[in-house]
């Protein structure tokens, strides 16, 4: 895995930062949330719940946590830091960033089991369809260490997804699901790095872009793995969403 430039960010994001996240696909910003901000999130999560953080006997273990309620200004894209890096990388271009929070429940039990998972997939292809977007956000609701449950990426994989659209513009809305022997697999070429986890503390936030090959893994820690993800589109996409750059950053102010 390339250094990731791991170090606490004030927005802008430098230069250095930028072609990093460019050339692996991912960047990973340290303390970018603020903690009031992530404890407010802790306590809305687990009074949606309707269970107690201390007892795993009233843990409901829902995977994704519909209709959960946050105070204005504390969801992940109303967070000055996020705003302030998506503007500079999007010009005021990109929208959206809302997202449910997902959870991966611990699974102890299966301690034996874990290993760092072989396939994963990219967005924008889930139940309703295609949904195009340009850069995702993935934080952490508390800290997640090794076997916690970690959003797992490839670096470089962006490229690898991009060279495949290039090759097959058609299949660009999804249609690459339908073929017979269809894998995402077929996303993935020999220049991707990874698998590799993001571990992080509460508030951490990495960044990656829509084609950034990733899944969940398990989580055999004591704790649950609470995750807020945002992804932003184009807000022209309607016009372009069939198109395939030759310059995979055309769309972007960088």
């Amino acid at each position: 895995m390339p250094s990731d430039l791991q170090t606490e960010i004030v927005p802008p994001l430098t230069q250095q930062q930028i072609q990093f996240f460019k050339d692996n696909g991912f960047l990973i910003l340290r303390g970018l949330i603020d903690q009031a901000v992530v404890a407010e999130w802790q306590e809305a999560i687990w009074a949606h719940l309707g269970s107690d953080p201390n007892d795993p006997t009233t843990w409901k273990r829902d995977y994704v946590l519909e209709g959960l309620q946050l105070r204005d200004g504390t969801r992940l894209n109303q967070q000055d830091g996020m705003k302030q890096i998506l503007e500079q990388l999007g010009a005021g271009t990109f929208v959206g960033g809302g997202g449910t929070p997902l959870i991966k429940w611990p699974e102890p039990e299966k301690s034996d089991e874990w290993a760092l998972p072989e396939d994963g997939h990219i967005d924008g292809y889930g139940p309703g369809g295609w949904s195009p977007f340009v850069i995702g956000a993935t934080s952490y609701v508390y800290d997640v260490e090794h076997r916690g449950g970690g959003f797992t990426f490839w670096p470089k994989s962006h490229f690898s997804a991009w060279r495949y659209f290039l090759k097959n513009p058609e299949q660009v809305d999804g249609s690459f699901s339908d073929i017979e022997g269809f894998t995402w697999r077929w996303l993935l070429d020999e220049s991707a790095e990874g698998p590799c986890e993001f571990i992080a503390k509460a508030g951490d936030v990495v960044l990656w872009h829509s084609y950034l090959y990733h899944t969940g893994s398990m989580n055999v820690s004591d704790r649950p793995r609470m995750a807020f993800f945002g992804r932003w589109g184009h807000r022209d996409k309607e016009d372009f969403k069939y198109e395939i750059p030759k310059d995979l950053w055309k769309r972007w102010a960088i």
